[in-house]
């Protein structure tokens, strides 16, 4: 095959609200503003970010329904260090943002948190060793319940 995909570009989360979703996003995760996009109406409803040091974008898209239809969802996960785990612990702490503990998951250790809509973000920490032990030679992961989820954040 020719055709190939060489990376992420961006990553678009639908939200209820722009101004608060913004203002959440960049005090978080540390975006930093890229595009404004204005619909035919004049008014924006959506921004592209940057992620410091990842490669790739995330938009936000101003669509209540939407937002409201994937709350609960988890999209995506954004790959950190192991050692950099503990840091978002402290950092989501100071930010008094609830999240669920530190995990082993099924190829490294993780933790997740939710945005202002419910969408559960993804903190995943990648380790071979990991992934071997939990998923076998098989290749089959078989979870437990769902630590992630809003009500069973600490």
């Amino acid at each position: 095959m020719q055709a190939g995909v060489i990376g992420v570009h961006h990553l678009k989360i639908w939200v209820s609200d722009l101004a608060r979703s913004r203002s959440w996003y960049e005090r978080v995760l540390g975006l930093e503003h890229h595009i404004s996009f204005e619909d035919d109406d004049g008014v924006v409803r959506g921004m592209s970010f940057l992620v410091p040091g990842a490669g790739f974008q995330i938009a936000l898209r101003e669509n209540p329904d939407l937002a409201k239809a994937l709350s609960g969802a988890d999209p995506f996960a954004m790959e950190v260090t192991l050692e950099s785990l503990g840091d978002w612990v402290t950092h989501l702490d100071d930010l008094g943002i609830p999240h669920g503990p530190i995990i082993k998951a099924s190829s490294g250790h993780a933790m997740g948190f939710a945005d202002p809509d419910g969408i559960q973000i993804r903190l995943y920490a990648p380790e071979e060793e990991v992934r071997a032990a939990q998923v076998g030679s098989e290749g089959v992961y078989r979870p437990g319940p769902d630590p992630y989820l809003r009500e069973n954040q600490t």
